[in-house]
């Protein structure tokens, strides 16, 4: 049997002759019972959580699950909490027979309804909800009432050694208090869980196994330049404006003619939509002159259609397309028609993940251009539309000031800002200059 890589992760094997799953762990035989069975691959999960958090294991039974008999038919969970007659807890039904994998679905269908902006579209916090449920689920057939703070750790400390950043395993951690704050609001499990896993405390910088990842800096004026020839003139053109006005990559996606007030000489755009839209703040954004040239042509348009739609981005590349065609059309590809429901159809605008997959497939051909002119070129760092907000924070700030680059970017503190712009170097030299 080959020797497994140091640092690898065990995995569950099929111990043919007895039919059982195996996992061999710091060289100790873990049998978790028949193989395929659903209680094999919870409890090997289970395992692997606590040898990622602590690098060693105990009985594959950690504590006592919720009681399975088999062959029954377990209720499910609405007609449990039906039978509860709307009381709080009557006999504590509820926090007795829940599990963690029910306790997850029931805070998914909240979190469906909840999580989403005025246009109904998810918002992100969904997608930290599918993390968080997604780690608990070495724990699904653990009582949601006996979730305690060491499991937490063991989940905390699991993602750490997986791999995951300190900021992505911290963001797990939150959510899953979040999940507990509110199962016990809704009276689902015990009072004090929530306040006993704020005890668990988030990875540290430089203390901790897991990754950092590399801080967002501002892309270079020039790298931009170089990248542009390589990307759609619609996506090109998205670029150019939110470096000039500082938006962020949801709210240039989502731009919309009737969202501009062109009375007066500086444009004023309020998205629609926009990341504190919940907290009905306002989000007001001003469209200098060459921001104004830029986008006049997309102005004009149905007023509540998008500015900037991969449909006319498609319309268009397939126009240059046909234009460098060397071979002239035949008679069928003339009378085709283009498919009704195809699987791959332009919508009618950019969402943030195909605005940054747009520049990196553009990145990528850049630096196939550079290499095939000079073999030793160095390559272009690939870049995203987040980084040209910060180019943009740091340039205002330089010239205006910390104040100025606040109200531009639309934060509600100077904090905020610090994190966007880039400190002005050269003034701190100056300074020591004179002073040192």
């Amino acid at each position: 049997m080959p020797r497994r890589n140091k640092g690898s992760v065990p995995s569950l094997v099929h111990h043919k002759p007895s039919g059982r799953a195996r996992v061999r762990i710091n060289g100790r035989d873990h049998w978790l019972g028949k193989w395929g069975a659903p209680e094999a691959q919870l409890a090997y999960n289970r395992l692997i959580a606590e040898y990622l958090a602590t690098g060693q294991v105990g009985s594959p039974r950690l504590e006592p699950a919720a009681e399975v008999v088999v062959g029954a038919k377990r209720p499910s969970i609405a007609r449990r909490m039906a039978s509860a007659n709307d009381e709080p807890n009557p006999g504590g039904l509820i926090p007795e027979t829940l599990t963690v994998a029910e306790l997850g679905t029931l805070y998914l269908d909240y979190c469906q309804t909840y999580y989403r902006d005025p246009s109904g579209r998810q918002t992100s916090t969904y997608g930290n909800a599918l993390q968080a449920i997604r780690a608990l689920r070495p724990f699904d057939d653990t009582l949601a009432s006996s979730f305690g703070p060491k499991k937490l750790g063991m989940i905390r400390d699991s993602e750490a050694s997986a791999g995951r950043p300190r900021v992505g395993c911290n963001a797990i951690l939150k959510h899953v208090r979040r999940v507990f704050q509110w199962a016990e609001a809704q009276e689902l499990v015990p009072r004090g869980t929530h306040n006993s896993l704020k005890t668990v405390e988030p990875l540290k910088k430089g203390r901790t196994v897991a990754p950092e990842l590399p801080p967002i800096k501002p892309v270079d004026d020039e790298v931009v330049e170089a990248t542009l020839p390589y990307l759609s003139e619609v996506v090109a053109d998205m670029i150019r404006f939110q470096r000039l006005t500082g938006a962020r990559p949801g709210e240039v996606c989502s731009l919309r003619p009737a969202d501009i007030d062109r009375s007066k000489p500086e444009w004023k755009w309020q998205p629609a939509h926009h990341k504190n839209s919940w907290r009905d703040a306002d989000r007001v954004i001003m469209i200098g002159p060459r921001a104004q040239k830029l986008i006049q042509r997309y102005l004009l348009r149905d007023q509540a259609a998008y500015c900037f739609s991969p449909q006319e981005a498609e319309r268009k590349r397939s126009a240059l397309r046909r234009l460098a065609r060397k071979s002239p059309l035949t008679p069928s590809q003339r009378k085709r028609k283009a498919k009704r429901h195809g699987r791959r159809r332009p919508r009618e605008s950019y969402d943030t993940a195909s605005y940054r997959h747009a520049i990196t497939r553009a990145v990528g051909l850049l630096n196939k251009a550079r290499l095939k002119e000079d073999p030793t070129a160095k390559p272009v760092t690939d870049w995203s539309p987040n980084q040209l907000r910060h180019a943009a924070a740091t340039e205002i700030r330089k010239k205006f000031g910390l104040e100025a680059a606040q109200v531009v970017l639309g934060h509600s503190t100077a904090d905020i800002t610090q994190v966007y712009a880039e400190r002005n170097q050269a003034l701190a030299a100056q300074v020591i200059r004179e002073i040192g």
